[in-house]
């Protein structure tokens, strides 16, 4: 699990550094919008506009890039955005959390509860017994709870970005019907 994690913090790097090497411009963008995995789509696009922000010449230039994008470049981006905003749901991870730790709290409830402890043995050890007990299935929790927070990222990052295309399609849209 541990090694797997790794991995992934290793690709994202070596992602993010490929991204820094490259220019953002519309053929780039329009180029990596239909090429990219969805996962290094994500970072992309969270590298181009970070959630802390960034310079405000930067993000200017990047949005003028996006509204150079033609009207079905955009539509196309508008769609995969829906895609992977439906598939990092995070309502599927609510639904194994919750069952997870209420089930194994209660399983290690009902076990603890018939470990008869002798007179001789001490509070502490009692208290780290359980402490032991617990610690498994919360780790199990808190890598569930990490795992809903880093999809809430990239969710909230895909839907800026969609409304970014969404405003482009929309002046471009304007600008049509007012010619």
């Amino acid at each position: 699990m541990n090694g797997g994690l790794f991995k992934i913090i290793r690709e994202k790097k070596a992602e993010i550094k490929k991204f820094k090497n490259e220019q953002f411009n519309k053929a780039q963008l329009k180029n990596n919008l239909v090429q990219m995995r969805s996962r290094t789509l994500v970072n992309y696009i969270t590298f181009h506009f970070p959630k802390d922000g960034q310079d405000y010449l930067s993000n200017k230039s990047k949005i003028r890039v996006v509204r150079l994008l033609d009207i079905v470049d955009i539509s196309n981006a508008i769609a995969r955005m829906d895609r992977i905003n439906h598939v990092n749901d995070q309502k599927r991870f609510f639904f194994f959390i919750a069952p997870f730790f209420t089930l194994s709290t209660g399983g290690l409830l009902a076990i603890l509860t018939k470990v008869d402890f002798s007179n001789d043995i001490s509070s502490f050890f009692i208290f780290s017994t359980m402490v032991k007990a617990y610690f498994v299935p919360f780790v199990f929790q808190m890598f569930f709870y990490w795992a809903v927070l880093m999809d809430s990222y990239d969710k909230a990052t895909v839907n800026y970005f969609k409304d970014l295309l969404i405003q482009a399609r929309d002046e471009k849209n304007n600008k049509t019907e007012s010619d």
